[in-house]
C-alpha cells in the first residue's frame, strides 16, 4: 500500500497560545438535516478539514451555554486498533451550570434526553466543533453543593462521543451565521 508523505510543520510564532475555552454553543442533533447529495449534515471547505456548512433546520442556531471561568474542557483521544486498522477519536467535553434551580434543572433534562452538537470557542479565537455524527450525549451529571460560601453549587455536565477523525475546526466567519450569542 503505497501512503502519502509526511508534510512539515512549521510552529506558529506568537505570544503563546492559552489554553481553555472562552464560548461554548449546543445545538440538539435533531436540529441538524442532512445535506443534499450527502449522508452527512456538515461539510468541509474545498480541500481542507475546515467545516464551513452545517445545515441547520429553519430558525435553529447554536445557542450559547453560559460557562463559568475556567470550568469548561475539551479532549479528544484518538487510537487505531492495529488488528484492524479502525480509528477512533472519542471525545469529552465538560462543562458546569451554576445553580441547582428550576431553570437549571429544566435545561439540563433537556440535555440529557438527546444527542448534541457542541461548538466550542477555544480562547485562541479558533473554534472546533464534536457531536456532528450524531454520536455525542449528555453522560453524566454531578449535581453538587459544595459546603463553604466560595464553593460552586450547580451541575457539572459530561458528554462523551467518538468519531473517525480528528476533531474538526470550523471556519471563524462562517460560524457566526450560526450561533446566538447571550
Amino acid at each position: 500500500m503505497a501512503c502519502t508523505s509526511v508534510t512539515a510543520y512549521q510552529k506558529q510564532c506568537s505570544k503563546g497560545i492559552s489554553g481553555g475555552v472562552a464560548h461554548l454553543f449546543i445545538v440538539g442533533f435533531g436540529d441538524l438535516n442532512i445535506i443534499s447529495g450527502t449522508t452527512d449534515v456538515f461539510a468541509y471547505a474545498s480541500g481542507t478539514t475546515v467545516v464551513n456548512n452545517i445545515n441547520l433546520a429553519s430558525g435553529k442556531k447554536f445557542l450559547e451555554c453560559g460557562i463559568l471561568k475556567e470550568s469548561v474542557s475539551f479532549k479528544g483521544t484518538a487510537k487505531r486498533d492495529s488488528s484492524t486498522g479502525a480509528f477512533a477519536n472519542e471525545t469529552e467535553t465538560t462543562i458546569v451550570i451554576s445553580n441547582i434551580s428550576e431553570t437549571a434543572k429544566q435545561y439540563v433534562e433537556g440535555l440529557l434526553s438527546q444527542p448534541v452538537a457542541i461548538i466550542i470557542q477555544l480562547r485562541s479565537g479558533n473554534y472546533i466543533v464534536s457531536g456532528l455524527n450524531g454520536f455525542t450525549e449528555l453522560t453524566e451529571v454531578d449535581e453538587q453543593t459544595g459546603v463553604k460560601n466560595a464553593d460552586m453549587q450547580g451541575y457539572t455536565l459530561k458528554f462523551t462521543g467518538v468519531q473517525d477523525s480528528l476533531t474538526a475546526t470550523v471556519d471563524s466567519t462562517y460560524v457566526q451565521t450560526v450561533i446566538t450569542r447571550n
